[in-house]
C-alpha cells in the first residue's frame, strides 16, 4: 500500500451533522445522569465514532484518561462519570459555534 503524503489527511468530516448532534444532546439531557454513558456508547455503535474506555472486566484495561467521540465531537475525562457531561459540554459548544 502506498500513501500519498501530499494529499491532506482527513480525519473527520468538516461539518458534523448538527441536527443529529442536537438530538443526541437533547436525548442525553433528558436521561438520568447514571444512564448517559450507556446511551453514548450506543450512539457510537449506531453512528460511528470511537472510544477509549476501561474494560468491563476488572483488571484488564484502565486508560489514564477515558475518551469518546461521536458525530465528530470528542471529549475526555478522568472518570467515566465525568465523560458524558464533558461530551455534552463539547457538543453544545460545537452547536453554538455552528449558529454564529
Amino acid at each position: 500500500m502506498t500513501v500519498d503524503c501530499e494529499a491532506p489527511l482527513r480525519l473527520m468530516d468538516d461539518e458534523p451533522d448538527t441536527a443529529a448532534l442536537a438530538a443526541l444532546v437533547d436525548a442525553l439531557a433528558a436521561l438520568p445522569a447514571d444512564q448517559r454513558m450507556e446511551a453514548l456508547k450506543r450512539a457510537v455503535i449506531r453512528n460511528g465514532g470511537r472510544w477509549d474506555l476501561p474494560s468491563e472486566l476488572p483488571g484488564i484495561y484502565r486508560p489514564a484518561l477515558v475518551s469518546l467521540q461521536v458525530y465528530g465531537v470528542h471529549a475526555m475525562a478522568e472518570t467515566l462519570e465525568e465523560l458524558p457531561r464533558n461530551w455534552m459540554r463539547a457538543a453544545r459548544n460545537v452547536l453554538a459555534d455552528r449558529q454564529t
